[in-house]
């Protein structure tokens, strides 16, 4: 911040010094003064509205302090013009109150070409205004893609809907003006949802444990014991998955974060075999941690043995109002975080949990009363109480639904409904060999509670400049390097800047071998904060992950892998932020960045689209 503090009054310090120059040995007029603060006030007054009304009506971060900073110093300006302007003010008011106050003065003569030419400028910044109004308005919030045309999305399983939203949700400096076609979002929605007529049947919260059986480390792989589902379990489940957990500043803060806080989950269970539960269909209040009943179970044709059925389900809105068409790039790694924490919940509880990669989306958004359009249903997961083969696929049905135009988030949802899904070694590939590896120590298993961990976790977005050991970071990967459960597509990279024993630079993490791979050796903090739309919270952290996709591995086997590709990188982002608190650490998830710019900072091969940006370091005091 305060480099950018000395930038913005930059100019007022060099306006001063050749005023000062200008002024040598006598002292400037009241009126001269107030001429110059003028100019000075016009010239940042413009710079305010500039930014306000176009580059942060588009979401660009990198000028949210630029815009607060010049709107102070425009205050500042504006109040010493205030002050200079004053008298005549006060003057003005008391001819006007006067009773015996002279005529009005003569018509003023004739325009000259100076004023003409006053009126002229006049005329041009009012034009600036207007043209900064109208591109923000009508360009606001919307991502970038490039200027090259872009295909016809076609609803359905087709994978140039994929391209398209994902050429249409890229973003870049170069072409901001280049944009899918309008969608009126309208105003941001409730943050809970609610059935206020149903029955409701409240539910207990989680509690940290005592014993070491429970820790991260543990959960990773496989419940505690086995158990039979009861009521405290499913409260204990839904709570450490998307319950509240910290209520701050007028928000409520839930156990996986959010891009913007803005929490677009919704969860409803399908409940077949829990104790202290009778069979049906129910939706989770998570503001007052409850149940509501919402009927019976629709029949055998979603039963796949299992005991629960957890149904993720997203309202776009609360997403699309602010973020517009990268919307369902962070709803679906906001989901993916929430499916982690189920997931890792349900063993917790003692059942064995199993996320499902095919499902028929519009099955089950009927059987919710969910439209599946506004409200979608993007994930599952199943929990039983020993160990099962994943429910088989209900039978397939086109996705389809009414309401608003979603525009491009509508189209790649309704092309990553109903298909395969490719699993593939991450490792896989000629990039992953080569003798310079760097071998990571063996990694330590996490030892803190998974409740308290879950419960205790908060986005850090301040960092101290000590570096972090390298055990923490290898038993870091190692956490989050688990086999994969929805997308084998993923790849990881590493920008280090404070990890000891580790020369700063780009690395590649290879699973497999649990080691590094240099890519590019050097100080790339700043590359990577220009990369994350500037943002301190990645050029001040220890080391900042960035997840990609093989987009060709992705979407080999059908559209519906660029949506498994997001949520496993939410799964695999949610371990980076669980591990990191349990080891004492902090971490920070950022879904906002130039697209371009980050496959540069990885040296991405074509057609690896980088998906998600996460810092670490160690936690600042506050």
């Amino acid at each position: 911040m305060g480099p950018k503090i000395l930038w913005v009054l930059l100019p007022l310090a060099v306006y001063a010094v050749l005023l000062a120059l200008a002024w040598r040995g006598k002292a400037p007029s009241r009126l001269a003064l107030n001429v110059h603060s003028s100019l000075l006030l016009m010239a940042y007054l413009l710079a305010t509205a500039g930014l306000g009304l176009f580059w942060v009506a588009n979401q660009q971060l990198p000028v949210f302090d630029w815009h607060y900073l010049f709107g102070y110093t425009t205050l500042l300006l504006l109040s010493l013009h205030l002050f200079f302007n004053l008298p005549t003010a006060l003057r003005w008011l008391r001819q006007r109150r006067s009773p015996g106050a002279p005529p009005a003065p003569a018509a003023a003569p004739p325009a000259t070409p100076g004023r003409w030419r006053r009126a002229g400028l006049a005329a041009g910044a009012a034009a600036v205004l207007v043209l900064a109004f109208a591109l923000g308005a009508h360009w606001g919030g919307r991502s970038a893609a490039p200027t090259a045309p872009l295909p016809p999305a076609t609803p359905g399983r087709d994978v140039a809907a994929v391209l398209h939203y994902h050429a249409a949700s890229s973003a870049s400096r170069r072409g901001l003006l280049a944009r899918a076609p309008a969608v009126d979002w309208g105003a941001q929605p409730a943050p809970f949802k609610s059935y206020p007529d149903a029955p409701h049947i409240d539910l207990p919260r989680a509690a940290p444990a005592a014993d070491a059986v429970r820790s991260v480390g543990a959960m990773l792989s496989a419940p505690a014991a086995a158990a039979t589902l009861d009521l405290a379990a499913v409260g204990r489940l839904l709570h450490l998955s998307a319950g509240v957990t910290a209520r701050r500043g007028g928000l409520s803060l839930r156990a996986a974060p959010s891009s913007g806080a803005l929490f677009p989950a919704e969860l409803y269970l399908e409940v077949r075999r829990v104790e202290g539960l009778p069979p049906g269909l129910y939706h989770f209040d998570a503001e007052r941690h409850r149940l509501a009943r919402l009927g019976p179970l629709p029949g055998p044709a979603l039963d796949g043995g299992h005991d629960l059925l957890l149904v993720v389900a997203a309202l776009f809105q609360r997403t699309g109002y602010k973020y517009r068409d990268r919307a369902y790039r962070y709803v679906a790694a906001d989901l993916g975080h929430l499916l982690e924490n189920a997931r890792l919940a349900g063993h917790y509880a003692g059942a064995r949990s199993t996320l499902l990669a095919e499902f028929d989306e519009m099955a089950l958004a009927r059987a919710f009363g969910l439209d599946g359009r506004q409200e979608a249903v993007l994930a599952v997961a199943a929990y039983s109480r020993a160990a099962a083969a994943p429910p088989p696929a209900a039978a397939a049905a086109a996705p389809a639904g009414a309401g608003a135009d979603l525009g491009v988030t509508w189209d790649v949802h309704a092309a990553t409904s109903r298909g395969p899904v490719l699993h593939a070694d991450v490792d896989a590939g000629p990039e992953a060999g080569g003798s310079r590896l760097i071998a990571l120590p063996a990694p330590q298993p996490a030892a803190m509670d998974l409740a308290r961990a879950i419960l205790q976790r908060r986005s850090q977005r301040r960092f101290t400049e000590q570096a972090v050991p390298l055990q923490q970071l290898a038993s870091v990967l190692a956490d989050m390097a688990q086999p994969p459960l929805l997308s084998g597509a993923l790849h990881v990279d590493l920008v280090i800047n404070r990890v000891q024993g580790i020369a700063p630079g780009v690395y590649r993490y290879l699973p497999a071998r649990h080691a590094l791979q240099p890519v590019a050796l050097g100080d790339f903090a700043a590359q990577a904060r220009n990369a994350a739309l500037d943002q301190d919270v990645i050029g001040d952290a220890a080391v900042v992950l960035l997840l990609s996709a093989d987009s060709g591995r992705a979407l080999a086997q059908g559209a519906r892998g660029y949506r498994m590709a997001f949520l496993e990188a939410g799964l695999m982002g949610q371990r980076w932020l669980l591990g990191a608190v349990a080891r004492g650490l902090g971490a920070c998830p950022v879904g906002a960045f130039y697209d371009d710019e980050a496959a540069a900072l990885v040296k991405a091969p074509s057609g690896r689209w980088v998906l998600h940006f996460a810092a670490l370091g160690r936690v600042a005091p506050n």
